[in-house]
């Protein structure tokens, strides 16, 4: 498949995964929920990562995909600073994800609507810096 075709393929299944978090937190399955928002952001970072170099990164935690993201934008500086805005919210994000995946049923409809927020400012950031940019 070719690399605007799968890009195209993971930003779809994000979307997905954004309106799966809301239809999740809508029937009060938080845990899924908080592992929607994840994928949301995760598999947009990485089809962004994609759009560029036509590798699919093998990081996989926020924090290290959106420092490539980064590097492969040359917008360092910009993500720097967004970074030291949402650190906290990042090791919130990262903590619940994992405790979602181990523990179901331990999230709170409080977390989970934090959890989504947090997400989408997320890739509401990366996808401004895209646009940003440019075409590749």
């Amino acid at each position: 498949m070719s690399t605007p075709r799968l890009v195209g393929r993971m930003i779809r299944r994000a979307q997905e995964a954004r309106k799966s978090a809301d239809a999740n937190l809508s029937t009060g399955l938080f845990n899924l929920a908080c592992i929607s928002a994840y994928q949301f952001v995760q598999l947009m970072i990485k089809a962004r990562i994609m759009e560029r170099t036509g590798i699919e990164p093998s990081v996989r935690g926020i924090k290290d995909l959106l420092e490539t993201l980064a590097e492969v934008l040359g917008k360092k500086e910009e993500f720097s600073k967004f970074l030291e805005e949402v650190r906290a919210d990042i090791e919130f994000v990262e903590e619940l994800y994992g405790r979602s995946k181990r523990d179901p049923s331990s999230c709170t409809r409080e977390e989970a609507e934090k959890f989504v927020m947090i997400a989408d400012r997320i890739v509401g950031f990366i996808e401004d810096l895209v646009e940003e940019v440019g075409p590749v």
